[in-house]
């Protein structure tokens, strides 16, 4: 008896063993990694085929792209250089892997030769730019843009992109050069002498005057900030002089920018730009005086990092002299003390001007 009953429980056991067994291998399967469930990829093409020498030239076209739209999207003077420099470096890398990535097709050798010789070239240009930009000769994206657009090389690589295009009897027609602008002509504006760009004073209260005289050979802007915040600013067109009437009473940060072509939307000027502050705050204050008020008038004069001091004969709508504090009566007011811009400037960094 004892042994018929020990069959029957090895036989359970088996059975529960073999049960375990099954769930441990499914297990097993579900942490197993599906494998593909396609095709493998496949690979590109050799350059030396219609698709392949295609394929490389959509590479190049992409790459251009997306350089010229940083460019085009910079926002600030670092920004600019650094994106013209990375553009350099993409046209100089496009024009090595057209030389160094295979044979390409016999039927485009020469067109391919001359495409890599443009490109080198234009690399060798837009390092160029980028000084340019280092010396604030150009200081805004589009100007930029319109430069490359212009850029000696371009004329060659639209020529090259329109041979390309071109189906003959041995080769198809190969597309390249959609990346490249179309030339533009350069862009001047100039801003009116006296226009307000930017005016936060609604609600201040104040009479204060602030007449500049721009002895700079440049246009200005000139702008009275508090907290790094612009409260009014003002157009001078160089060799011109403009009277800002209704200055809130407060201290102020005086600091002007000058250059050629202004830039409405990055409110800049987009040539030859330069940036300065008076390194003495300014101060307006308006009192009630008998018959009136009496209230602060300030003089300054600009000039540019070239100019001399004085180049330019004083207006006398912004004469020096007089009381800081001046009746409002019948005539104008007497101008206050000049604060001037030789020693009391001092160039910044663009960052640094108020927004």
């Amino acid at each position: 008896m004892g042994g018929k009953e020990a069959r029957p429980r090895q036989r359970a056991a088996q059975a529960l063993l073999a049960v375990l067994l099954a769930g441990l291998l499914a297990l097993a399967g579900c942490a197993t990694p599906p494998g593909p469930s396609g095709p493998p990829p496949t690979p590109p093409a050799p350059v030396d085929t219609p698709d392949g020498y295609q394929s490389m030239l959509n590479q190049t076209d992409d790459q251009l792209a997306a350089a010229f739209a940083v460019i085009g999207q910079a926002r600030s003077l670092e920004a600019l250089e650094q994106a013209v420099l990375e553009g350099a470096g993409a046209a100089s890398a496009a024009s090595e892997r057209l030389t160094t990535s295979g044979p390409v097709p016999v039927s485009v050798s020469g067109d391919n030769a001359a495409l890599a010789a443009g490109l080198r070239q234009f690399g060798r240009e837009l390092a160029y730019l980028s000084q340019q930009i280092n010396l604030r000769a150009i200081c805004a994206g589009p100007t930029a843009l319109t430069a490359i657009s212009t850029a000696p090389a371009m004329p060659d690589l639209r020529v090259v992109g329109t041979q390309l295009g071109t189906p003959r009897s041995d080769r198809p027609a190969y597309r390249w050069g959609r990346a490249l602008p179309p030339a533009q002509d350069a862009v001047h504006s100039q801003l009116r002498t006296g226009a307000l760009l930017l005016d936060r004073r609604a609600g201040a209260a104040g009479d204060g005057v602030l007449q500049v005289r721009n002895n700079a050979t440049k246009d200005a802007v000139v702008l009275l900030g508090k907290a790094g915040a612009v409260v009014v600013s003002v157009a001078v067109n160089a060799g011109q002089s403009a009277r800002l009437d209704g200055v809130p009473d407060g201290d102020y940060d005086l600091y002007y920018t000058l250059g050629q072509d202004w830039d409405a939307g990055l409110a800049t000027f987009s040539r030859h730009c330069e940036f300065h502050r008076f390194t003495t705050p300014t101060s307006f204050s308006t009192r009630p005086v008998t018959g009136g008020s009496a209230y602060t008038v300030q003089s300054i004069v600009l000039t540019g990092q070239d100019d001399s001091p004085g180049a330019v004969g004083p207006d006398p709508a912004a004469a020096p002299g007089g009381r800081p504090d001046s009746p409002n009566q019948d005539g104008p007011p007497a101008p206050g003390g000049q604060l001037g811009a030789g020693p009391g400037t001092t160039e910044v960094a663009p960052g640094e001007l108020p927004r």
